[in-house]
């Protein structure tokens, strides 16, 4: 058989490629694990996830459920005793927001819709609103308008099953939407 000079270098290419990505490999296993990018914590069942912002320690916190304020603002690096909490009616829940000002303020919100849902948190029907409803798998634009247009002229929703009045969603609907929505009960109702 005889081989031409361009499949012999072709030959040569394809070893000296291979021979590159085997040392590359072999360097690359040696380097040390970097560690989760997620700051603290895994999301365990019994875990509330938490999201800080305006400390040099920004991110997404996974904290035991009924983890005291002053154990979250150490694990998101914050000087101790330079931290004040406003909003302090607030609890610190799944899917709270920290906001830090430079001043060592902090503000309780709630995290976006879209970082709630890539958590895999719940998003309040109460609270969304029709561009937050519309990144929920099976809700689109044109059923997250009615819903928001139902919860207007509700006041607002008691419960889930109140969206079986929105047209398209029957039982089954509103069963793969549970994996996704809540209504959180308003302070003082029972």
């Amino acid at each position: 058989m005889l081989v031409s000079e361009g499949q012999k270098l072709g030959a040569l290419t394809v070893l000296m490629l291979s021979l590159f990505y085997y040392g590359f490999s072999l360097h690359h296993a040696r380097q040390p694990v970097l560690e989760s990018p997620i700051p603290w914590g895994r999301q365990e069942s019994e875990s509330v996830a938490i999201e800080v912002r305006g400390s040099g320690a920004e991110g997404i916190y996974f904290m035991p459920k009924g983890t005291a304020f002053d154990h979250i603002s150490k694990a998101a690096g914050m000087p101790e005793g330079h931290s004040r909490l406003r909003s302090p009616e607030w609890g610190i829940s799944d899917g709270a927001l920290l906001v830090i000002s430079p001043a060592g303020e902090v503000t309780i919100g709630e995290m976006s819709a879209a970082g709630r849902l890539a958590l895999g948190l719940r998003v309040d029907l109460n609270r969304a609103s029709e561009e937050d409803l519309s990144l929920v798998p099976g809700i689109g634009d044109r059923m997250a308008a009615q819903i928001i247009q139902l919860r207007l002229e509700k006041g607002a929703f008691r419960d889930l099953s109140d969206l079986m009045t929105v047209p398209g969603i029957k039982e089954k609907k509103l069963n793969s939407l549970k994996d996704y929505l809540m209504v959180r009960r308003a302070w003082g109702q029972i």
